[in-house]
């Protein structure tokens, strides 16, 4: 007979012990970062990027692919970005963007304050970025433009140097925006289509009115330019269809974001990168304004910012896992470049970092096909 074995002991592991799961990470996202005024222009002597050390912004350059291509505004690139034809509306849609900015009724049209000049025999336009218009003195105005011309529609300007017109018809004329004239001849960019003769008699009366007004004799005595024209232009169609490429809207400037109020999705301010799940446009311009009164120290103290508050967290984003791909779009009134970066291309370890200015310098001659 066998031993009885006795009774029969069933071990069972003790269950694993895992440790409490981590915050969860925001899912990897696609970002476009649109820098106008990047393109400083390179010649002879040192370049102004490289009067300061940006390792992050070298790195991401090193990193990246490029690509350049024809001129193209910031207005046009978000255009193109957002899927819009026909006439845009930009008087309606930056109207839209500016910090109180509601939709009204009419159409609407850029009036932005200008100074005319000559230079020999050319008639020369230069925008209100360097009139340095205080708010006394756009309200002074727009109250005299809306006893004088009041028959013609409502003047605004919610801020000093972006003043606005409603009229009751839609303007036929096709204007050009302000940006392709500026600093150029004017002649080459008067309004082209029918009833162009009443919008230019309308606007040789307000730069009469402009140029005789005391508050520009107050500035010419204090050895200011004088406020002495507008630019109309930015009409455009009523009923605008958008397809947004991205769940976010970045911005300072009110154009892109009276684009992110019009097409519906979210909007907030350009100050400094911060990760999240949503696809995202940021527009920063503060390069703009320095290249565009060649201000180079003001270029450099501006760029240095990027560095810190841009360029750094996007480089660690992607590092981490938290960025999958970034696109830096450059538009400019030479050419247009776009810079590509994977998350993946970071594993090309045999890349080098590249100065903005040695980059910057392969821009090809406006005289050969890009």
């Amino acid at each position: 007979m066998k031993p009885d074995p006795g009774p029969a002991f069933f071990f069972y592991p003790s269950p694993p012990v895992f440790p409490a799961p981590l915050s969860p990470i925001p899912d990897t996202m696609h970002f476009e970062l649109i820098l106008p005024g990047l393109n400083w222009p390179t010649g002879p002597g040192p370049h102004p990027a490289s009067r300061s050390g940006l390792p992050a912004l070298g790195t991401l350059l090193g990193f990246a692919s490029h690509r350049w291509d024809e001129q193209c505004t910031l207005e046009a690139l978000l255009t193109r970005r957002f899927g819009m034809h026909g006439p845009i509306p930009h008087a309606r849609l930056r109207r839209l963007g500016e910090m109180d900015g509601t939709d009204a009724p009419g159409h609407w049209l850029c009036c932005d304050p200008v100074h005319l000049h000559f230079a020999r025999d050319k008639l020369l336009l230069a925008d209100a970025s360097g009139l340095a218009i205080t708010r006394v003195e756009a309200d002074t105005l727009m109250a005299g433009l809306n006893e004088t011309f009041g028959d013609i529609g409502q003047f605004e300007a919610p801020a000093p140097d972006r003043w606005y017109l409603r009229v009751a018809e839609a303007p036929v004329p096709r204007f050009h925006p302000i940006a392709d004239v500026n600093g150029r001849p004017v002649q080459l960019f008067l309004p082209e289509g029918d009833d162009c003769p009443r919008w230019a008699r309308l606007s040789n009366e307000i730069e009469v009115w402009l140029y005789n007004h005391p508050i520009n004799e107050a500035r010419e005595a204090n050895g200011q330019r004088r406020i002495n024209g507008i630019w109309l232009w930015g009409a455009g169609e009523t009923d605008l269809r958008t397809r947004p490429p991205v769940q976010r809207i970045l911005a300072n400037a009110p154009y892109p974001r009276g684009l992110a109020r019009h097409a519906g999705i979210a909007s907030g301010t350009a100050e400094h990168f911060q990760p999240s799940p949503e696809t995202t446009l940021a527009v920063v311009d503060t390069l703009h304004r320095p290249l565009l009164h060649m201000t180079p120290d003001a270029w450099t103290a501006a760029l240095e910012t990027l560095e810190k508050d841009w360029f750094a967290p996007l480089l660690q984003a992607l590092k981490a896992g938290q960025l999958k791909h970034l696109r830096i779009t450059v538009p400019g009134d030479r050419h247009l470049l776009e810079l590509e970066i994977g998350q993946r291309g970071l594993w090309k370890f045999w890349r080098k970092p590249q100065g903005l200015d040695a980059l910057l310098a392969t821009a090809p001659s406006l005289d050969s096909p890009s």
